[in-house]
């Protein structure tokens, strides 16, 4: 199943869901985002992997959030300045076309704890998002 108005070869993603998406559990801002959001992580674990585009502008994820105006995120620099982050410590750039699973790892492989608290900082989903809960609490043990 593809993506509402979205060829599934290439699925628009901002760099900081690719941290967003490991750590979502059903949570939301409201039904339909949630809905919404389990979709489209569904439809990013199909197999084979999709190939996504990795941008620092409103995905897939943004079209279902209701903090997208008019085509912009009410909070449009806080989340650029996420995006920013991830791109500018990881070994992706704006725009690159990778597949799904090879973004994961590059991400768990790459970003530091120090890199993570950044990245999330202010991030109202941080004291229920699991990859953030689960790299800070291993990074910590280790």
């Amino acid at each position: 199943m593809m993506l509402e108005g979205t060829d599934k070869a290439l699925i628009k993603i901002r760099a900081h869901h690719l941290l967003c998406l490991q750590g979502f559990q059903g949570y939301g801002y409201n039904k339909n985002f949630a809905l919404g959001m389990k979709e489209i992580l569904r439809v990013l674990k199909s197999d084979p992997s999709p190939n996504i585009q990795l941008v620092t502008e409103a995905d897939e994820i943004c079209g279902i959030c209701p903090n997208l105006v008019d085509g912009v995120c009410v909070d449009c620099i806080k989340i650029k300045t996420m995006d920013l982050n991830v791109i500018e410590t990881i070994s992706l750039e704006n725009n690159q076309i990778i597949t799904f699973k090879n973004a994961l790892q590059i991400i768990d492989k790459e970003l530091s704890l120090e890199s993570i608290k950044k990245i999330c900082e202010g991030c109202v989903w941080m004291d229920k998002c699991l990859f953030f809960l689960n790299k800070i609490g291993s990074k910590v043990e280790s």
